[in-house]
């Protein structure tokens, strides 16, 4: 894995002033050694609620305390400390107690405790504007994807047809609820590990006996009709469930595949191009060939008098092996889909270019032609240059 740094005066509503203040005071007299000492070294007319609250939420005090939510809803403490030192500064007063040495006269924060995993991913979202570290649906993925459910990166690669029904996962970001001649309809903003994207839904019935799930940090999953044209592409929502109930009364079609799956994997240890194996099913029952290297695709055969399956196995090619790739950004907002995509450890070296500026990622990647195409369709991203 590697790491990525995000400007901390991109955070919503925190100010540049009070960024660019802290930054020098720490290059002057050093880092901060806990919260007190940060809101009184800087000027208190820099640093408001907002600012500290979005600080908070983005992790950006981690290191001085572990607990954001304490962070965020001691404003007010830290607030009083600050302009109490402040005054004492000004006014070239000494504090009763200044001469004991080491006695700790700084208030008590807040006693609260930390919020759990997915408000403080929600909490991230609030502050970036996306999910930076990881995603709420993270810990679902092999769940959904033993479902049928498919993600962003398929719209990014525009591997969906017109007429297409699908099953999509989410993070209900944003809604917005309008009328119209033809009713109600709502906007959905949708986030998922790879990606945001928007869907619509136009049946009133829908948006009433969902209004209870269509709410911001909902995690759901919308049956979709795919409609595409010369605007684009547009996905319109026929059905809502929660996640966690799809996942629950939905079964697993992984099951299904699993003798299929062995028999191929027993296949690929020979040298021949394909492998075929027979199992024996009704007389009535129609042969199918199964046929891919990556995924398997349904075909029919032609000859119903035969009474079996056929698996045919392309043989590989083999792979391109790419040494060092150049990925131009417009600005930060792709790291988190190439972050999902940058995931496996490998041999090429990966450069990153916003403007004039170019870093190295630390760890070098595994990436196939498919990653290739993948980071070339990701939104924002300018250019990617095969080095070698």
């Amino acid at each position: 894995m590697f790491a990525i740094r995000f400007g901390l005066g991109a955070i919503k509503a925190v100010g540049f002033s009070m960024m660019e203040n802290a930054v020098k005071e720490r290059k002057a007299n050093g880092k901060f050694s806990d919260l007190y000492d940060f809101v009184t070294r800087l000027d208190p007319k820099s640093i408001n609620k907002k600012s500290i609250e979005a600080l908070a939420k983005a992790g950006a005090f981690d290191s001085l305390l572990k607990n954001r939510r304490q962070v965020a809803e001691s404003f007010n403490i830290l607030s009083a400390y600050a302009n109490e030192k402040n005054e004492e500064r000004s006014s070239n007063q000494m504090s009763l107690f200044s001469a004991l040495p080491e006695v700790n006269l700084a208030p008590d924060l807040k006693k609260i405790s930390d919020w759990n995993k997915t408000e403080r991913l929600q909490k991230e979202f609030e502050a970036f504007g996306f999910f930076l570290n990881e995603h709420p649906i993270d810990d679902f993925l092999p769940d959904l994807r033993k479902r049928g459910i498919i993600f962003s990166d398929k719209l990014e690669r525009d591997e969906l047809v017109d007429g297409n029904l699908v099953k999509m996962a989410g993070v209900v970001s944003s809604s917005k609820h309008r009328s119209g001649s033809r009713g109600r309809f709502a906007y959905l903003t949708m986030s998922d590990p790879f990606g945001i994207f928007e869907a619509m839904i136009f049946d009133e019935a829908l948006i009433t006996s969902a209004r209870d799930v269509i709410v911001d940090s909902s995690m759901v999953v919308l049956e979709c009709l795919i409609r595409k044209d010369d605007g684009g592409i547009r996905i319109l929502v026929r059905e809502i469930k929660r996640l966690d109930e799809f996942i629950k009364n939905t079964k697993a079609a992984e099951k299904d595949f699993e003798d299929i799956k062995r028999q191929i994997s027993r296949n690929r240890g020979n040298n021949q191009n394909y492998g075929h194996v027979a199992n024996q099913l009704s007389e009535k029952s129609e042969p199918l060939i199964y046929k891919g290297s990556s995924s398997l695709k349904m075909v029919r055969n032609g000859d119903l008098r035969q009474s079996h399956y056929e698996i045919a196995i392309e043989a590989k090619k083999e792979k391109r092996i790419f040494n060092e790739i150049a990925i131009s950004l417009m600005s930060h907002e792709p790291l988190p889909v190439l972050k999902s995509i940058l995931t496996n450890p490998g041999t090429t070296k990966i450069f990153l270019k916003v403007g004039e500026n170019k870093i190295e990622l630390p760890q070098k990647c595994l990436l196939e032609e498919t990653d290739i195409l993948r980071i070339k369709n990701v939104s924002g991203i300018l250019k990617l240059e095969i080095i070698s």
